[in-house]
């Protein structure tokens, strides 16, 4: 008795394996690549219907009958096994591993044909034929005969492979990403490389062109970082003029370490000191350049660069990864993140890049195999080597981001300390002007009494902008505050349930049943509820504070008001508050923060439930209703509720901050509401007494 595979698992480790036929191409050309071939041409024929052919040959060293029968022929048996780690001509590190790769191409088409010349036999050329109909008909794989033919050519040594009567369409989308995938397959910015894909024709020419296109020269910054055999980092940045403007050793760049959270890693790993080297690593270089791309930062001849440099970066943009000498898809794809550089961008968008304001790479040589890849091709297994690879890069990037922030904050309090004597010399440079050019006394002091009533002017707006400004940052400071202290004792309350919860499972065990449901189980109920409602109010703060509600861009504001509404549901169920949302049957975005909408929710919902809190307002039946309203041009949010309204105090005075009838109140609650509106270019209006009886507040939105 043995093992037998049924023939439907070729489809299994076949097309189904690698669906897409443009990466099974790729796996086909790596096989050239370790074949120590330095061409490979990879010919489109008739395939934007379904049965046409694909045509891949090279001139590399080519399989002899051996290597056909022991390693070509066997499935999930790389012919790499057994042999040096390095191709015998140009020393190049092998990359392939599984013996998968080249089925899942070949069950692209129902036939294919293989020819191969080994260069330790000259003039001698192999073939071998198969028609993937013929396992449709046996019951194991192992029933269908393959018989590889020989004859004798005059034609160098290397391998063709023709991929017959394809199943599926390869149109201009898959040619494109096939196109970008082979460009990209053998560092195109590497000078040095001795291996060039080419695909045969479908306007590959253009987007080669493309891609060598190279403006390097027209990044802002040039980022160059190694992590060395022993895991420890090193990072220098240039600028554009390739003046070294900063260098990180490797406390400066691993002291990140803990700030990122990559996986759920274990207590004694994220113990570890930050000076510590990044363990079971691989030596590597990262090499990344960041460009600037809005028109100031281009010289008026260098601009008409502008669109061009955006065109390359659109095809060949974001970081990618070099294993061994090829790219491994599908790092620095369109849509990857792999360096969590989006979203990263979203704290600080004013010093970070995004992936397509990148180019990169990042260079492994892995000569001890310690990266595996999926089976499937597409990516790496996330074990230890690869996790430690991916947190050097985004360590990296932390480093630059925090020397950027820094180089902005300097700059920002330089021009704080040069602002006044500026202001006060250009007033200076003004009445002078004045005194010299108009010499008539009355002319020359109405001049001069109209600069000063502009200057009083200004002076009062910069008084009402600091005034402002020290506002915010004390709620900004009581909101962090706020926040940490809600975050830790989320974590004692935590505790605490489970105490209770062990509690009340001993009394459970030691106590009669009937006097447990009697005396204690209704208390335990409550107390668990009540923990879990405190619980949800300390996850307020944190969620509220979050850098990306603070990004500018489409808000659809329901989806904000449905956010809004189950962060405050805990709440209202413990206060018998019920809140209903009556929109229109359509999306409403708008164009600005989520922090800005939420803000002027919150504030909306928290002035109605304080409302509710006042002497004789409804203990029952309490309600708050949200209510959207639009045409073509704006959004109307309307916020009421049923408690007693506006009273001891007037409509003008409910937006000056500190005015306020609740005893516990800061009165800024209102005010915050009103300038959030005036930042999304709206209006706010209230009234006493509204639909419902209570308070009603009409916020008037542009729409996007």
């Amino acid at each position: 008795m043995h093992f037998k595979f049924s023939p439907s698992i070729l489809s299994r480790l076949g097309e189904e394996l690698i669906p897409n036929p443009d990466q099974g191409i790729l796996e086909l050309v790596k096989n050239s690549y370790d074949a120590d071939a330095t061409v490979c041409e990879v010919e489109l024929l008739n395939t934007e219907e379904i049965g046409g052919s694909i045509v891949i040959s090279d001139n590399g060293m080519g399989m002899d009958l051996e290597t056909l029968q022991s390693g070509w022929l066997v499935i999930g048996k790389s012919e790499k096994e057994g042999a040096s780690d390095r191709t015998p001509v140009n020393n190049r590190l092998r990359v392939g591993s599984k013996g998968l790769g080249r089925l899942a191409a070949l069950r692209h088409g129902s036939h294919v044909e293989l020819t191969t010349r080994p260069k330790s036999e000259p003039n001698t050329e192999y073939a071998v034929s198969v028609c993937w109909n013929d396992f449709d008909t046996v019951d194991s794989v192992e029933d269908v005969s393959l018989s590889p033919t020989v004859k004798q050519t005059t034609s160098g040594h290397g391998t063709t492979t023709i991929i017959r009567n394809l199943k599926v369409k390869i149109g201009k989308l898959e040619i494109n990403r096939l196109a970008r995938g082979l460009l990209l397959l053998a560092d195109p910015f590497e000078t040095n490389t001795s291996f060039r894909p080419r695909l045969l024709g479908t306007g590959f020419t253009d987007i080669e062109k493309q891609v060598n296109e190279q403006f390097f020269d027209d990044a802002e910054f040039f980022l160059k970082a190694s992590l060395d055999e022993n895991g420890y980092a090193s990072a220098q940045l240039f600028d554009r003029r390739g003046s070294l403007v900063a260098s990180a050793s490797h406390s400066n760049v691993s002291r990140h370490r803990k700030q990122i959270d990559i996986t759920e890693r274990s207590s004694e790993e994220e113990k570890l000191p930050t000076d510590s080297p990044y363990q079971k690593s691989v030596p590597a270089n990262f090499e990344l350049w960041i460009f600037q791309l809005n028109p100031q930062s281009f010289s008026p001849l260098d601009r008409h660069h502008l669109p061009k440099i955006r065109h390359w970066l659109e095809a060949v943009g974001g970081v990618h990864l070099y294993h061994r000498g090829l790219r491994v898809a599908p790092y620095g794809d369109k849509g990857d993140d792999w360096l969590k550089i989006n979203f990263s961008r979203s704290r600080n968008p004013q010093v970070r890049p995004s992936n397509s304001t990148v180019i990169g790479r990042i260079i492994a040589e892995d000569s001890n195999s310690l990266l595996l890849q999926k089976t499937d091709r597409l990516g790496f297994l996330e074990n230890e080597t690869f996790l430690n690879l991916q947190q050097f890069a985004m360590n990296t990037l932390e480093w630059v981001a925090d020397f950027r922030l820094q180089t902005v904050e300097v700059k920002q309090e330089q021009v704080k300390r040069e602002i006044k004597p500026k202001i006060a010399e250009a007033k200076k440079n003004i009445e002078d002007i004045i005194t010299t050019y108009i010499p008539e006394p009355k002319p020359r002091e109405e001049t001069l009494l109209a600069v000063e009533d502009y200057d009083k002017i200004r002076e009062g707006q910069v008084e009402v902008l600091n005034i402002e400004l020290q506002l915010y940052r004390s709620l900004a400071t009581a909101g962090t505050t706020a926040a940490i202290f809600a975050h830790e004792s989320g974590r004692e309350i935590n505790t605490l349930k489970g105490q209770v919860g062990i509690l009340n499972a001993k009394m459970q065990k030691y106590i009669e049943n009937e006097i447990y449901l009697k005396y204690f189980a209704k208390t335990f109920t409550t107390i668990q509820q009540l923990a879990g409602s405190v619980q949800g109010f300390a996850k307020y703060p944190i969620y509220l504070l979050k850098k990306e509600k603070r990004s500018q861009g489409k808000i659809e504001i329901h989806q904000v008001i449905n956010d809004v509404i189950n962060l405050f549901y805990p709440f209202l169920e413990s206060s018998n508050t019920t809140i209903e949302l009556d929109k229109v049957n359509t999306e409403l975005n708008l164009r600005g923060s989520t922090a800005l909408v939420e803000a002027i929710l919150i504030n909306l919902i928290t002035n109605a439930i304080n409302a509710f809190n006042a002497k004789d307002a409804p203990i029952q039946n309490r309600r708050i209703v949200i209510r959207t309203e639009s045409n073509e041009d704006f959004i109307w949010l309307r916020v009421m509720d049923n408690a007693l309204g506006i009273q001891g105090i007037t409509i003008d005075e409910i937006w000056l901050a500190g005015k306020t009838t609740t005893r516990s109140g800061t009165g800024l609650g209102l005010k915050i509401a009103k300038d959030s509106v005036i930042d999304l270019g709206g209006k706010i209006s209230a009234v006493a007494n509204g639909q419902l009886g209570g308070a009603e507040f009409i916020v008037q939105l542009p729409l996007k």
